[in-house]
């Protein structure tokens, strides 16, 4: 069965139970992508899992394909975002091949109990991850807890992988006797070994959807993923202490985060930090794409579209706007229509499906 647009609550939570928490991704030259036409998303479900296919220009939309995830995602600058993702989700298990076609940061936290790493397929497009711009040979690894920070200044493609932390920490003990999973490619032929893997698993099933449905298929899936990962991988010893100024931003970040519903300036994050000024915004620009101002209104107004999008029986465009910290109803707007493409008042009418009269805006 196909889920087009939106997945009900009710196959979210089936699919969160087969799951035990994962995501999917897509978009890539030999495999199965949907067409660019118009907004597409669907899923088709599995005894043991899913297989995923998005392609929206709508990050609140993207996100509901995204189960276990805790994303911020902010656009830097003006460029019309598309998201396309296609990817598989098991047990234990997630693969993805994920696009985003405009400039990006994104920051949150994977599922729990997984790691996943994420490696770059256009190098055209690289990767920056908690402030540090990766090679060809570096991958970007998320630990449970450990929070992501990616930017990419000219948007991504690239392969998402996430496994169950605890069997991949045994993998490596077993294979290199150690479990702190340094990861990094020692050539090029490697990296392009563990790509064609990753490649071949996911026109696997999406050719044979059914092995979703076969416990043991499900387990060399993610045998088969585990052991190509650290097989091209080693244990990379180079030194990650990274520039203070990236863990000042960290810092300043959490504070927003803790303190989103308060009026929160620059002199409060640089209270916070114990920094200047100008270590903040560089250290920001550098981690986050942005200056610290920016970045605060970015993410209010994801905070006041997420709040539109769900609203109650009593929401109004007032309201939400004053929750969020825009006083003035008229800039609001214009910000907003800039950010997502049409005023708060019709993400208002749309959630609602014209049920119900709009108040206050």
């Amino acid at each position: 069965m196909y889920y087009s647009r939106k997945i009900p609550s009710a196959a979210k939570e089936d699919l969160l139970c087969a799951s035990a928490s994962i995501f999917g991704p897509g978009s890539h030259t030999s495999l199965q992508s949907p067409p660019a036409a118009k907004d597409r998303c669907r899923l088709e479900k599995f005894r043991l899992g899913a297989l995923v296919s998005v392609d929206t220009r709508d990050f609140e939309e993207f996100c509901d394909f995204a189960a276990g995830w805790d994303i911020d995602h902010q656009l830097i600058g003006r460029t019309r975002p598309r998201m396309t993702v296609a990817g598989l989700i098991a047990p234990g298990l997630q693969l993805a091949l994920v696009e985003q076609a405009a400039p990006y940061s994104s920051q949150g936290q994977n599922p729990t109990g997984m790691i996943s790493v994420a490696v770059s397929l256009d190098q055209r497009r690289p990767m920056i991850h908690r402030g540090h711009s990766l090679d060809q040979l570096q991958v970007a690894i998320t630990r449970t807890g450990e929070g992501f920070e990616l930017l990419n200044r000219v948007g991504a493609q690239h392969f998402l992988v996430s496994f169950s932390q605890a069997r991949l920490e045994q993998y490596a003990v077993d294979v290199w006797h150690d479990s702190r999973l340094r990861l990094r490619f020692p050539d090029l032929a490697h990296r392009m070994r563990y790509i064609e893997a990753c490649e071949t698993i996911l026109n696997d099933v999406q050719k044979q959807p059914a092995l979703l449905a076969d416990a043991r298929a499900v387990a060399l899936l993610e045998e088969k993923l585990v052991e190509n990962l650290l097989l091209h991988g080693y244990a990379d010893s180079t030194d990650t202490n990274y520039p203070s100024r990236y863990h000042v931003a960290r810092r300043a970040y959490r504070y927003l985060l803790d303190h989103l519903e308060e009026v929160v300036s620059i002199r409060d994050l640089c209270a916070v930090t114990g920094a200047s000024y100008m270590t903040l915004e560089r250290g920001f620009r550098e981690t986050y794409g942005m200056a610290p101002q920016a970045y605060i209104k970015a993410l209010r107004l994801s905070r006041a579209r997420k709040e539109l999008l769900h609203p109650a029986l009593t929401t109004t465009v007032t309201d939400v706007a004053l929750h969020w910290g825009f006083i003035e109803l008229g800039r609001f707007s214009v910000q907003y229509r800039q950010r997502f493409g049409e005023s708060p008042s019709e993400t208002l009418r749309k959630a609602r499906g014209d049920r119900w009269r709009v108040v206050g805006d």
